[in-house]
This record gives C-alpha cells, sequence and structure tokens, in this order.
C-alpha cells in the first residue's frame, strides 16, 4: 500500500511529466486514486512544435541505430573476408612447405648420391695413387743393392745443428729422432742413446735388417753413421708421422678416412709378409710392430719400422717356434705365448697387426681391454658403437669395417694356431 507521504510525490512526479489530452484522460479513467489528482489538470500539454522535435530526435536516433548496424555489418563481412583470406594463404603456405619438404628430400637423396659417387671415384683414385706410388716406390729400392752408406757424424751434427730440440720429431725406446735437410730429400735421423749398453744392439740388427730389406712398405734406411759411443741411423723423411699420432690427431690434423685406414691396413700386411718371406732359408720377427712404428709418407702410404728387435730363426715353419730369456716390445701387442713363455712364431707379429686393426677402426688404446671391449661388442652385435666417432661411413663402409673387425678377433685368437697369416689377411685386405 502507498502512504499518504508516497501519493504526494508521485503526483508531485506527475507534475513535472509533459503528459497529453489523451494521456491525462487515460490515468483518470483508470479510477486510481493516485493518479486521479487535480494537479493533472494542471500537466502541460506539449505544442505541436515540441512534439515534432521528439519525433525528429527519435527517428534520428534510429537512423543513427541503422547506420551503426550497417557499419556493424561491414565490418563483419571484412572481418569474415579477412578470415577467408587468411586461411587461403594458410592453405597456399601449407603447400609450399609441403613442395620444399620435397625438394629437400629430393636435394638430399641427390646428395647422397654424389656423395657415394665422389666417394668411390675417390676411392679408385686413391688406389691409383697407390699404385704409381709403390711402383715408383719399388723401382727406385731396387736399384739400390750395394751396402747402406756411411756418412761422417759430423755431417749430421752440422745437419741437426748438434741435435738441437726445434730438430726433434720424437722419443722412442732406444733413442731421439730428428728431422734435417741434407743433400737431397729431407731425411729423419734416429740417434741412438749412448748410455743404453741394449742400443748397440739393436743398433746392428737394424742395420743389418733394413741393409737388405726393399719394399715400398718398409722404411728406407739410407745412410747410418758410427764414431765411438755416437750411432745414427738416417732413414727416409714420413711428412705425415706415424699412424697413432693420426689417430689421435696430434697437432689438430684432420682425422684419417676410412679409404686411408684400409689402405693403412692392407700396406702393413704387404710389408710384413714381405719380412716374413724375404730369406728362403729363415724367417724374421719384428716383435714391436704397433702404430707407432707404423709411418706415414706425403701420399699417406704406409711403412713398417723400428726393426731394433728383428729376430731370425731357421727353417721355421707355421707350427715352430724360437725361445727367448729376454722378451722386449710393446706389452699390449705382445700375443700371450710371447708375454707368459717367450715364445716366437710367425704368428707373433700377426697378434700385434691384429691390435693395429681394432686401433684403426676405434682410435682406442690398445691392449686387453679394447680386445676384450670389442669381443663384447661383437657377441651383443653392438660394433658400430664402439668406432671412431670421426669416422663418416657410408652403408658399403660399415660392411668393410665389420670385416676389419673379424679379421683383427681372428689375427687376436689366443692360440697362435688359429691366427691367419701375413699372406691370408693380404687375399683378404687387398684382394
Amino acid at each position: 500500500m502507498l502512504q499518504s507521504d508516497d501519493v504526494i510525490d508521485n503526483n508531485n512526479s506527475l507534475n513535472r511529466n509533459f503528459l497529453t489530452s489523451t494521456g491525462i484522460n487515460a490515468l483518470r479513467q483508470t479510477g486510481s486514486t493516485i493518479c486521479n489528482s487535480k494537479d493533472l489538470d494542471q500537466q502541460r500539454v506539449p505544442s505541436s512544435v515540441e512534439l515534432a522535435q521528439i519525433a525528429a530526435r527519435a527517428a534520428a536516433n534510429v537512423a543513427e541505430i541503422q547506420q551503426l548496424r550497417a557499419k556493424l555489418a561491414t565490418k563483419d563481412q571484412e572481418l569474415q573476408q579477412l578470415r577467408s583470406d587468411l586461411a587461403a594463404k594458410d592453405q597456399q603456405l601449407t603447400a609450399k612447405d609441403q613442395a620444399l619438404a620435397a625438394k629437400d628430400q629430393a636435394l638430399a637423396a641427390k646428395d647422397q648420391e654424389l656423395a657415394a659417387q665422389a666417394h668411390k671415384l675417390q676411392s679408385a683414385l686413391d688406389r691409383i695413387d697407390v699404385l704409381e706410388h709403390n711402383q715408383a716406390a719399388i723401382g727406385s729400392f731396387s736399384n739400390f743393392d750395394g751396402p747402406v752408406p756411411q756418412v761422417p757424424l759430423a755431417t749430421l751434427v752440422s745437419a741437426t745443428n748438434n741435435f738441437a730440440t726445434d730438430s726433434l720429431l720424437g722419443e722412442g725406446a732406444f733413442g731421439r729422432v730428428y728431422g734435417a735437410s741434407l743433400p737431397g730429400p729431407r731425411v729423419a735421423i734416429k740417434k741412438l742413446s749412448a748410455e743404453s749398453k741394449q742400443g748397440t744392439v739393436e743398433f746392428k740388427s737394424e742395420l743389418d735388417s733394413l741393409s737388405k730389406f726393399r719394399h715400398a712398405n718398409i722404411i728406407a734406411i739410407l745412410s747410418y753413421a758410427e764414431e765411438g759411443d755416437e750411432r745414427c741411423l738416417v732413414y727416409e723423411f714420413m711428412p705425415n708421422g706415424s699412424v697413432r699420432d693420426r689417430l689421435n690427431r696430434k697437432n689438430n690434423t684432420p682425422s684419417l678416412t676410412w679409404a686411408q685406414r684400409h689402405r693403412i691396413a692392407a700396406d702393413v700386411a704387404r710389408g710384413m709378409h714381405y719380412v716374413q718371406t724375404a730369406f728362403p732359408d729363415h724367417a724374421l720377427f719384428h716383435l714391436d710392430l704397433k702404430t707407432d712404428n707404423v709411418l706415414l709418407d706425403a701420399y699417406f702410404n704406409a711403412k713398417v719400422s723400428d726393426f731394433g728387435l728383428v729376430r731370425a730363426a731357421q727353417h721355421l715353419d707355421d707350427k715352430s717356434y724360437l725361445r727367448t730369456q729376454t722378451v722386449q716390445g710393446t706389452a699390449a701387442y705382445m700375443c700371450p705365448e710371447f708375454f707368459d713363455e717367450g715364445r716366437m712364431t710367425i704368428k707373433t707379429d700377426v697378434y700385434a697387426f691384429g691390435m693395429i686393426l681394432l686401433e684403426l677402426v676405434t682410435a682406442a688404446k690398445p691392449g686387453n681391454r679394447l680386445k676384450e671391449e670389442m669381443r663384447k661388442a661383437v657377441k651383443n652385435q653392438a660394433v658400430l658403437g664402439m668406432l671412431d666417432s670421426a669416422l663418416k661411413l657410408t652403408e658399403a663402409e660399415r660392411q668393410r669395417v665389420g670385416e676389419f673387425v673379424t679379421l683383427a678377433m681372428e689375427c687376436l685368437e689366443g692360440f697362435a694356431d688359429d691366427r691367419p697369416s701375413f699372406g691370408q689377411l693380404i687375399a683378404h685386405l687387398d684382394p
């Protein structure tokens, strides 16, 4: 219920309204006491001009609203068109991405094809290079029939600036090696330690052995000097150093390629086969065959060096052996029968060669640990995990590596009779 005060307030509100005559009559006809007020008579009726203005403002508002709706509709159409355009662009970009991916795959396949062709070409060139240089080397050696010439020690002292440190190339068990330039090509001079009593024996053994060896894969001795306790051997210079240094990438040298490693293995097998068969009446043992003693010339042809421990045995067949009381060499490369009992056979150096094969594929340090780890890897078919990470191999080369490892493990057999000969190894490595 409205109170009296509410009625007064409502009447006052009505007084302030703008009512037409029709509106006043309608309010009175309601019969409401609230609306039945004498004040309704005092309501001002808008003029026709005011009504027209009100109608005009209403019409303008309606027109403005319609314009806004039209603009909103236009904007909505524009947004729809933008969405459609963006969807079309997205489809175009997707199609282009797919086309580019297809082109990338085609280019990758082409790159692989070109790489395979380049590898085949390089392998062919490498083999041609090896044959040419080996032929040249063999030809030059065959012309050298006389004894190794002796030169004055003063000549070598002068060439090395009195064996100065800046001429030093390396140091081994029996002395130091220096680089020098004598009249003609650059040479390597091994100066044997004057304090070593054993040095005299190694000096005469190496001089005697190398004076008889003439082979492309055996280091060539050019001359020697001997005065009092001073003894020097002069060899051909091998600019690419030892295989061990190259596997270690000494002085940041590039990694050996698979073609180079394969060639090195074949070269060593050829050189050692020659050592064992050079003389029909006796066999020779190197006894210190290792990657430190395999040197590389400018063309990465491998040559076996350090023949200071060479021993000879008369009429030695596959099952015969020679025993020594003084076991010398490098333990990591020694076969069990030589290390434990001092027994030497023509398969003694084959064991060391097997270790060299493992080094060539893994670049790891030689020894029983490497042999056992590789044996487990072969059993678990995990050989690829042991390969030198610097090797980038094709599928065909991976298969060749597997054959290498198989040969290596055969060479490293515990029983000498189970190991292949160097002649058999050549047939596999350089058929």
